[in-house]
């Protein structure tokens, strides 16, 4: 049996930084990867967007200014730039490394993770955690472990169930959503679309890009409001698209009674406006007589025309699992500042295995950063 001081159970963004924060010299971290930090190979599409220079508490589904306020986005950037990483902010406030590419995150955490020196244990599954009195039993596929201080950076796990913590039902967040039909818009890009998603009485809006799917929408607009589905734990309800968010209806009103005048078969009257597939939707929703010209169309049609441009109306009846995150998981109301089990001493959590989820855009790896940064200055 292997003894350490501290394991980390899982070798991601917060686990990495929780170890590099510590100053804690018996330390091991164990993860059924074969590499640490693989999953942020794949965030920002490759890119990794370990930040934003606007991170808040309204991005999260709960307030966690007080945890920010402990290590923020200007500490994670000044943190990463010790490792040898230099980022850029784009537009939006998003932070990359300047290479475009979340091979160089990746490099500077190993190099950091090397030159501390500690023990890592990958391609380790854990088959069972449990107490042992004040101390900790560890068992994998490849060995067994004993520490005194635990560490769970793991994200979605059945490790809760094995220690008897407490947790909120873990759901896909961020993902694409199954909708009724969308076959003659696959593949249809819009950008600058406002989505308003409504579930339970509640709803949320986000401007941005969508993508359709054939059974469904996606785009990162859409993964803003995937988020209201995951945190009320059912994906069922509406999505209402307005595809022209910056007029209003009165404005569209008028320049489409005189777009009458330009006399264009009705199947071409949104040609200039819109993609054909996103027109027939409009029309197939409006249920025009595409036999008459745009000339002969009325007042009442053209209304119905501004109805459905304004709100686009889609049923949600599922996700697709292509989440980048989950929403659910431990709740810090059981957490102490430090985030330690409040009743399982040297019980500590950090990242997606606490019940906290934000929005695309950085937010969801800062959490990790700092969840990770508290729990390795505390252990």
């Amino acid at each position: 049996m292997k003894k350490f001081e501290t394991i980390i159970l899982g070798g991601g963004a917060s686990g990495c930084m929780c170890m590099l924060s510590s100053k804690q010299e018996s330390v091991a971290i164990i993860d059924k990867e074969n590499k640490i930090a693989k999953k942020l190979l794949v965030t920002g599409n490759g890119r990794c967007n370990i930040s934003n220079l606007n991170v808040n508490s309204n991005f999260y589904n709960i307030n966690i200014d007080k945890y920010l306020k402990k290590f923020n986005s200007p500490q994670t950037l000044k943190f990463f730039e010790g490792l040898g990483l230099i980022c850029y902010a784009d537009e939006e406030g998003r932070l990359y490394p300047i290479s475009n590419t979340a091979k160089s995150v990746v490099n500077v955490i190993e190099n950091a993770v090397q030159k501390k020196n500690v023990s890592t244990y990958l391609d380790n599954n854990v088959l069972d955690v449990k107490r042992d009195n004040d101390k900790f039993i560890i068992i994998t596929d490849k060995d067994k472990f004993l520490c005194k201080k635990l560490v769970v950076a793991t994200g979605k796990s059945d490790i809760l169930d094995k220690l008897g913590v407490k947790y909120k039902q873990f759901t896909p967040s961020l993902c694409s959503l199954k909708t009724n039909s969308t076959h003659s818009l696959n593949n249809v890009r819009i950008r600058n679309v406002k989505v308003t998603g409504v579930c339970d009485g509640k709803e949320k809006s986000d401007v941005g890009e969508i993508l359709f799917k054939e059974a469904g929408i996606s785009g990162i607009a859409l993964f803003n409001i995937s988020t209201l589905f995951a945190r009320a734990g059912k994906y069922e309800g509406k999505i209402y698209l307005d595809l022209m968010p910056k007029i209003s209806s009165d404005e569209l009103e008028s320049y489409l009674l005189k777009r009458r005048d330009i006399d264009l078969a009705v199947p071409n009257f949104f040609d200039g406006m819109f993609a054909r597939e996103v027109a027939y939707e409009i029309l197939n929703q409006a249920k025009v007589d595409e036999n008459k010209t745009s000339t002969k169309l009325t007042k009442e049609e053209i209304k119905k025309f501004i109805k459905i441009i304004k709100n686009l109306e889609f049923t949600v009846k599922g996700y697709f699992p292509n989440n980048q995150v989950y929403s659910g998981g431990v709740s810090l109301d059981d957490l102490d500042d430090n985030l330690q089990h409040k009743v399982i001493k040297n019980l500590y959590f950090c990242g997606e295995i606490c019940n906290i989820d934000g929005e695309c855009g950085g937010y969801n790896l800062q959490w990790a950063w700092t969840s990770g940064h508290i729990v390795g200055k505390n252990i």
